[in-house]
């Protein structure tokens, strides 16, 4: 077991402990003592076999500098401790003024200079959001394309792993997800209109005020096609096939708008071809088409409902009396969020994940993170998943290479081990209007399928971090034996093995089965742990 040491008062860091803590989900003992001699020391001294020690740090209001290894450059909000050169430096920082080393490794552990909790606990409860308006454009696409939290807590991880391959001891997690899959992929559809005839007309007035002749020539050739009897605004049927090609599912956001638009508000423009009722046939057809499919329905609450707690609940209970089924999860209309305020009144309506945290007019990580979290308020977490919304088709229009730019998000996401959200519009098939992003959603499904994904609905991520978030465990490594001794039973769980480099290793016990093997890190599904819950691993 490992232990980490803190005396903090702070909330955000003592947060960023627990994020940190359940996210990766390795057995940590707070003030407590190691007995692998691997100990965090997060602004306090402490002795041990291998100490990482961390500093804390002011958090500011602005971006400070960059820290950055041999790979990647971050933005910071805070001014790191130098941590001296004379070991192996492993990060550096860097400002206008200044540039030296702030994460060092020595014999005995590490030196962090970096505040990772208190700063991961900011920006997890929004802090970026406060600095964006000041922020260039320049510094805004770095923020936007690189996954900040995750950054900085993996620097803690490898740490951590260091430490473990110099004990020759394994460091033993909870997958992050199920059957050795590198990172999840969820499919989301947000239903914001059904096919209707006025869209053509409406839609080639907006383009010709604008001067788009391109998707004015878009919306005319829709028109012909629809006068010979094909609906090219009716696209569920295409993305069904699609997605039985590619043998995934999807989660459709069913909305409900009730809203008055504002002659004086364009932002409230568009309500007036959305508003309709959910009992309407093409809606009651288009939800059972969907449910037979063994798509997700949940609910896209409305323009106004991010402020109306009352809307939202009788929004959702309307939608479950209609599919005759609970719903758990929400995203908002024009991702509003009025923060946690939103967030509290979902709770009420008793759903159970949002995906509402995403950029509008931009692809990546709003909030510095794709593994979902639960928020923070100045006060506790929230009992509600935030899965983020990382790229949402409409924000690609300014891209020029919109696949290249997706695929480099995946990547990231893959590399921090998160879920890659994406949300495609139904409209958005239209090949006609929309020359290119049927083809982008499919190569981004099939790139991540080739690269390890786990493909999902929404709900079945909310599930399986709720099972995985609740599986405690300790083990413990003596001589050649390993044993993981788990505090649940059940039929079906994953622990990821990282073993010392050059060891290798078999399970002994009758209740586990290796089922992949990717150079020192081992992924292991258990069986039968009704009859004996501790998995017994021989490592030499």
């Amino acid at each position: 077991m490992i232990s980490i040491y803190y005396n903090t008062d702070d909330q955000f860091s003592r947060y960023g402990v627990n994020h940190f803590i359940e996210k990766f989900g390795i057995p940590i003992q707070i003030n407590k003592p190691s007995k692998s001699g691997i100990i965090i020391a997060y602004g306090v001294q402490i002795q041990g076999t291998f100490v990482i020690d961390i500093e804390e740090n002011e958090i500011k209001n602005t971006i400070c500098g960059k820290i950055s290894t041999k790979y990647e450059k971050i933005p910071l909000c805070e001014k790191p401790r130098d941590t001296g050169s004379d070991d192996e430096v492993i990060a550096l920082f860097e400002n206008e003024d200044s540039k030296y080393p702030c994460v060092t490794r020595n014999d005995h552990g590490f030196s962090i200079g970096v505040d990772i909790f208190k700063e991961t606990g900011y920006i997890l409860s929004g802090h970026l959001d406060s600095l964006w308006q000041s922020l260039d454009t320049t510094t805004k696409k770095e923020l936007a394309s690189k996954p900040v939290v995750d950054f900085l807590e993996n620097i803690l991880f490898q740490a951590i792993l260091a430490g473990c391959h110099k004990r020759n001891i394994p460091l033993i997690q909870n997958s992050y997800w199920p059957e050795g899959k590198k990172f999840a992929v969820c499919l989301t559809h947000d239903v914001d209109e059904l096919p209707k005839s006025s869209h053509w007309f409406n839609r080639s007035l907006r383009y010709l005020i604008k001067r788009d002749i391109r998707c004015l020539i878009g919306q005319i050739n829709s028109f012909k096609y629809r006068m010979i009897g094909i609906k090219q605004y009716s696209t569920f049927e295409d993305i069904i096939r699609i997605e039985d090609s590619l043998n995934v599912k999807s989660t459709y956001f069913i909305l409900k708008e009730s809203g008055k638009a504002s002659l004086f508000s364009k932002n409230t423009w568009h309500l007036f071809g959305r508003n309709r009722k959910l009992q309407s046939p093409e809606m009651q057809a288009l939800i059972l088409q969907l449910t037979s499919h063994g798509d997700e329905i949940a609910i896209h609450g409305s323009f106004y409902s991010y402020k109306d707690p009352e809307m939202i609940l009788n929004e959702t209970r309307e939608l479950e009396q209609l599919i005759n089924h609970r719903i758990i999860g929400i995203r908002q209309h024009h991702l509003n969020l009025d923060i946690p305020k939103t967030w509290e009144d979902q709770i009420q309506a008793d759903l159970k994940y949002d995906s509402s945290l995403g950029f509008k007019d931009i692809i990546g990580f709003r909030w510095g993170t794709s593994f979902p979290f639960f928020p923070n308020t100045k006060k506790e977490s929230l009992p509600i998943l935030e899965i983020p919304l990382i790229i949402m088709d409409n924000c690609l229009e300014s891209y020029e290479n919109k696949e290249r730019d997706c695929l480099n998000i995946a990547e990231e996401v893959k590399n921090h081990d998160g879920v890659l959200m994406l949300l495609w519009h139904p409209p958005v098939f239209n090949t006609l209007k929309y020359p290119v992003l049927r083809e982008t959603y499919i190569k981004i499904i099939q790139y991540c399928q080739e690269k390890g994904s786990w493909v999902a609905r929404a709900t079945d991520i909310y599930e399986w971090l709720s099972a995985r978030n609740k599986q405690n465990f300790s083990y413990f490594y003596q001589g050649s034996i390993c044993k993981i001794i788990p505090t649940f039973t059940g039929s079906e769980f994953f622990f990821t093995l990282h073993l010392p480099p050059h060891f290798t290793c078999d399970i002994l016990s009758g209740n586990a089965q290796v089922i992949l093997r990717e150079g020192d890190c081992v992924y292991i599904k258990t069986h039968n742990l009704n009859n004996n819950n501790e998995i017994v691993i021989e490592i030499a």
